[in-house]
């Protein structure tokens, strides 16, 4: 069965799960890659490409301005424009990224509006950071509201280089947007973090994807200040892509919540620093073995506090973990988070506890009660157009005495459009 393909499913609660998974390629690695490929006149090779949504309008959106892009069964081979299609229309889904990277790749371009059909998940997203700092770099833009929303129209006839300082307090997206744009400019162009840079591992991977694209970013070791030269030239290169963070900590979360025996096989770590460490040390049993992940779960486990901003994807399923664990744990540092697809802290909180969960918030902060018995389930919750709500929420369903009733659970489709598959092959019952 698709369960993405119906608006709402039933979860119900595990015994035992058991099997072998590949989890999905990296969307956040594979978006950064797909685009900087466009970019490079050429032909490029990005292996182990996302199937997700996210990805698939990045690549929708790369075409509209020129690129060719070729299915080659490991991945997709890419040849780039030797300019981009001026006077275009592109819609990134519901994506922050693929919108805020295409932003900064696309203000040398004349004439590029940005719409969403997501008007009350991205379209209700603020972009003031990247509006502002692409306007003092002479781009005329064009947005909606105060907030600076979708739609936006950017026009980049009077573009140039300098200095401008952004903010990272709740994105990182608007720093790698600046670092796309920096690979294009005839000039310098220095970029200053002017409060505090949350998603580190993320502008890390942006780094890393530039870098093998031919592009120098100089950043300074606590990755508050960057500076690119001016004249340089994307590169065609091959790019291989990770395992997805996002989706890797909701397999491994899931294995350790009910009793279980899963391998995670193929699995490259990507952005997901200090996770396993996290797990070991609340009581799961993981073992790792060059690319295989193997989870022991359904011990009893600890109560442990979580600095969300060392791997942020992995936010929402260990606290839905946490969930089961006897006494409190903190997830601090994720500020961040109620900037994404939905507020990560209070709309998440909200389900948790419409499932039975106790959970507290403060600005920066989710603070789960947990208890090992688990919560009675038999109600509905909602997703929240996020894929990271319908990833914990299952979790939550696999421990519940009645499972749960998950509302919109396609979104699951944003990361791991085989999400349901995947767990019904590990023994997972879902239910129209």
């Amino acid at each position: 069965m698709d369960a993405l393909q119906y608006n709402q499913i039933h979860v119900a609660p595990a015994n035992r799960l058991a099997g072998a998974i590949t989890p999905p390629a990296s969307k956040s690695s594979s978006a950064r890659a797909v685009l900087a490929a466009a970019l490079a006149p050429g032909r490029s090779h990005v292996v182990n490409v996302a199937t997700s949504n996210n990805v698939r309008a990045m690549m929708d959106c790369c075409r509209a301005l020129g690129a060719e892009i070729t299915d080659t069964g490991t991945g997709v081979e890419i040849v780039g424009p030797e300019e981009l299609t001026a006077g275009t229309t592109l819609c990134p889904g519901n994506s922050g990224i693929v919108l805020r990277l295409l932003m900064g790749a696309t203000a040398l371009t004349r004439d590029v509006t940005f719409i969403t059909p997501y008007v009350e998940s991205l379209g209700r997203r603020s972009n003031s950071e990247m509006v502002g700092a692409l306007r003092e770099l002479g781009v005329l833009c064009t947005s909606t509201g105060p907030d600076d929303r979708l739609p936006i129209t950017l026009d980049g006839s009077a573009t140039h280089g300098g200095h401008v300082a952004i903010s990272g307090r709740r994105s990182s997206q608007f720093l790698s947007g600046l670092l796309y744009l920096g690979g294009l400019l005839g000039e310098e162009l220095t970029v200053t973090v002017k409060d505090q840079l949350k998603a580190r591992p993320m502008v890390r991977t942006t780094l890393d994807v530039l870098r093998n694209a031919g592009v120098d970013v100089r950043a300074s070791d606590d990755l508050m200040e960057f500076h690119v030269d001016g004249r340089q030239r994307f590169q065609p290169a091959r790019h291989v892509v990770g395992s997805d963070p996002a989706s890797t900590a909701a397999l491994l979360a899931l294995a350790a919540s009910v009793e279980s025996e899963i391998r995670l096989e193929n699995c490259v770590l990507e952005e997901l620093g200090g996770v396993l460490d996290y797990l070991r040390e609340i009581g799961v049993d993981l073992v790792q073995d060059g690319t295989t992940l193997t989870v022991r779960g359904g011990g009893p486990l600890k109560p442990m506090d979580f600095d969300g901003s060392i791997a942020p994807d992995a936010v929402l399923p260990l606290a839905a973990l946490a969930a089961h664990a006897d006494g409190t744990s903190r997830f601090y540092n994720i500020e961040h988070l109620r900037y994404k697809e939905c507020d990560r802290i209070s709309d998440f909180r909200h389900e948790l506890r419409t499932a039975g969960v106790d959970a507290d918030e403060r600005r920066d902060e989710l603070i789960v009660h947990g208890s090992s018995e688990g919560v009675r389930g038999g109600v509905v919750v909602d997703s929240h157009y996020d894929h990271g709500v319908v990833f914990a929420m299952t979790l939550v369903a696999l421990r519940s005495e009645d499972g749960l009733t998950i509302r919109n659970p396609q979104y699951a489709g944003q990361t791991y459009p085989k999400f349901f598959d995947d767990l019904g092959r590990l023994g997972v019952t879902v239910t129209v």
